[in-house]
């Protein structure tokens, strides 16, 4: 069944059998990307408390090198204290080096680090 819709990019769509949420690129491979709805909104949640703390963050003060390396360390820190977070909720969804909500936790921590 078929959830959502962006034309010309993916769809989201739910497997009836066991309810699993399916990502459904246009010209690719469905992947999985929560094993239900109620984890796909308990993803959702973790992810915009994710957002708010990176949105918060401030970072150092000046553009010196160990400043920037101190950005980017807060930045995979977050990033991999959201990807234990969704491992903690729904392991498979993270399982894979590309999965939707992994490619998230780390486009989270790009925007921290710039």
């Amino acid at each position: 069944m078929l959830v959502a819709l962006d034309p010309g990019l993916s769809a989201l769509g739910v497997r009836r059998a066991d309810g699993s949420l399916w990502g459904l690129p246009e010209d690719g491979i469905p992947h999985l990307v929560n094993s239900s709805a109620a984890v796909f909104v308990a993803f959702n949640r973790a992810y915009e408390e994710a957002a708010a703390e990176a949105n918060a963050y401030e970072g150092p003060d000046n553009d010196s090198d160990a400043a920037e390396d101190l950005a980017e360390e807060a930045a995979d820190a977050h990033t991999e204290a959201l990807v234990e977070r969704f491992e903690a909720i729904d392991a498979a969804a993270v399982a894979g080096e590309n999965s939707f909500w992994r490619v998230a936790a780390e486009e989270l921590g790009y925007a921290m680090s710039v």
